[in-house]
């Protein structure tokens, strides 16, 4: 009887060993890979003029959504799927994980993409459009070999970080022209008679070198077409940097420093809204919403400060527009130092602000508005009514 109790154990015990090699036998032989579906390209990361993702550091919302199928090990058991990146061409000798989970899909946000590109070894820069490997990594266990997905490249432009207007020194300008006088004067003589400057908008949207987003809201006439174009000494007059309507006349289709481009022209007069993004190099123009139309046009405008007294007529604004103008101008040669306002029929609405020279105005009333504290020089004033952007622009 005891060799009996003595051989079932022992049996047993061989018979369990037995059982768990089949077993881990049958979990690694020929284990079937993911496969990992092309990308949807449809988040509002993604940026169909330049075939790349446009990553915002600050932004925390969806980049892309990675789809693979199911990977098999031969058992049911929970797998887990990596989201694997490397620059093209490294081969994967630098992969870096930016997301694991359990299931089929993988969401990666603006934010976790930004971080693991430009951070070593990587070490993507930044503003420059680069091409990366992407595949997924299935695994059941540390002690298991993993098995990779097929490889999706793709392009992806990480932004600079990016500030509020108020924390760099300059902007770089883009101008509308074609919407003025009509002689389409792209030169510095032009500002303000022939091209107006795109509004600043607020926020963390600028980087250290001046350019992001600016934005036009106007009032556009059917037949009149126009273009943008850039404000830097190298650009102006030479019509090489500019934004225009791909083949024919209209808003559909804008286009970047193509020669042969044609002017924007709107469908119908209105009110319309245009927003560029400098760094993104992505234009759009769009009927302005109802909700956003301005409600008010102003008949006049002036410029009021401590050179002239603070007179309320002294030195009226030029209109830049002649049909529900928004957007005004004025040369000063010599102002003085000390602050400056804009004031609306005898101060019965007044715009102050609290940078110089750009800003984007206070429109609260004489009583709560604040003086624009200016520095002495010749300046070409530009100022829009609807969102209270204003530049001073040295002569």
């Amino acid at each position: 009887m005891k060799k009996i109790k003595i051989f079932f154990p022992l049996l047993a015990g061989i018979l369990l060993v037995a059982c768990n090699n089949d077993a881990k036998l049958e979990i690694l032989a020929n284990p079937t890979a993911p496969v990992l579906a092309t990308p949807s390209m449809s988040t509002t990361a993604y940026n169909k003029d330049s075939a790349a993702y446009v990553l915002n550091l600050d932004s925390t919302s969806v980049a892309e959504t990675f789809v693979v199928t199911s990977a098999n090990y031969g058992v049911s058991t929970s797998i887990t799927y990596s989201l694997q990146i490397d620059k093209t061409g490294d081969n994967f000798a630098n992969a870096q994980t930016i997301t694991s989970v359990t299931s089929d899909s993988l969401a990666v946000t603006q934010q976790q993409l930004y971080n693991v590109i430009t951070s070593s070894p990587i070490s993507a820069v930044t503003g420059i459009k680069t091409s990366f490997d992407v595949r997924v990594m299935a695994t059941i266990g540390s002690s298991k070999e993993p098995v990779y997905s097929n490889v999706i490249t793709v392009k992806i432009d990480p932004l600079p970080s990016l500030k509020p207007y108020t924390a760099i020194p300059s902007v770089n300008l883009w101008y509308i022209i074609g919407l003025g006088d009509g002689k389409w004067t792209y030169s510095k003589a032009g500002i303000g008679v022939s091209m107006f400057p795109l509004s600043l908008v607020t926020g963390n949207a600028y980087d250290s070198a001046g350019d992001g987003t600016f934005t036009y809201t106007g009032y556009f006439s059917a037949s009149s077409g126009f273009k943008i174009v850039s404000g830097a000494s190298s650009a102006m007059g030479t019509w090489a940097v500019q934004w225009g309507n791909n083949s024919s006349a209209g808003i559909s289709s804008p286009v970047f420093e193509n020669a042969s481009s044609s002017n924007f022209q709107v469908p119908s007069s209105g009110y319309y809204t245009i927003t560029l993004n400098s760094i993104a190099n992505t234009l759009s123009i769009a009927a302005t919403p109802a909700a956003s139309i301005p409600t008010t046009t102003y008949s006049s405008m002036d410029l009021s400060g401590n050179w002239n007294g603070w007179s309320s007529s002294a030195n009226p604004m030029s209109a830049f527009g002649t049909t529900n103008n928004h957007q005004w101008y004025a040369t000063v040669a010599s102002l003085g130092t000390g602050g400056i306002k804009f004031n609306y029929n005898s101060w019965a609405t007044s715009w102050g602000g609290t940078s110089f020279p750009f800003g984007i105005g206070d429109s609260s009333g004489d009583s709560g508005d604040v003086n624009i504290t200016n520095l002495a020089g010749s300046y070409t004033i530009c100022f829009n009514d609807i969102d209270g952007t204003y530049y001073f622009i040295a002569n």
